[in-house]
């Protein structure tokens, strides 16, 4: 008998669900994402407005590369949905890209704190830095500045290399 023209096919199907399995799965980080994401363009048009265009283009940047990591998360979490669900991995897709995909969405809410971390720090140094160029500041408060954006900037290396080191780890092929 055949299947009427309406009639869903399997695969579509279970790509379907497994895109209602990330957003289930991970909502609070992509909510953060773009909770991030917003609060990054609103900062940047203020900035704008205030004629600080090299701040607006960071904050711009920061926003940006926000929504890459929202992204790179839900397509690394949707491609390994129907795995996680028991399925079984598509035969397209290898054992290493499996295991890097899985890598990327298993800590969906690490991955958003921690670029959050390092975008608000990054941020944060940009604007020590601009304040500190600023005129009428004495010699003590722009050395604080300055101090303060290379603390800040440290933050955000070390945040981003914890971040590295944890994916790196899950990925590799380990004994235990």
């Amino acid at each position: 008998m055949a299947k009427p023209s309406w009639y869903p096919h399997p695969v579509a199907v279970i790509w379907g669900l497994g895109a209602r399995y990330c957003v289930r799965q991970d909502v609070h980080a992509f909510m953060w994402l773009w909770g991030l994401f917003l609060a990054l363009v609103g900062a940047a048009f203020i900035v704008r407005w205030r004629r600080r265009r090299l701040e607006a283009a960071a904050l711009l940047f920061f926003a940006v590369c926000t929504g890459a990591v929202g992204l790179v998360v839900f397509y690394a979490c949707y491609a390994s949905a129907p795995y996680s669900m028991g399925l079984g991995a598509p035969p397209s897709v290898s054992a290493a890209r499996l295991t890097t995909v899985t890598c990327l969405s298993h800590g969906a809410s690490g991955t958003a704190s921690m670029w959050t971390v390092v975008a608000l720090s990054c941020s944060a140094a940009l604007g020590l830095v601009a304040w500190g160029q600023s005129r009428r500041k004495t010699a003590a408060l722009r050395a604080c500045a300055y101090i303060g954006a290379a603390l800040l900037f440290l933050v955000a290396c070390a945040a981003g290399f914890g971040w590295f080191f944890g994916f790196s780890w899950c990925s590799s092929e380990r004994l235990f």
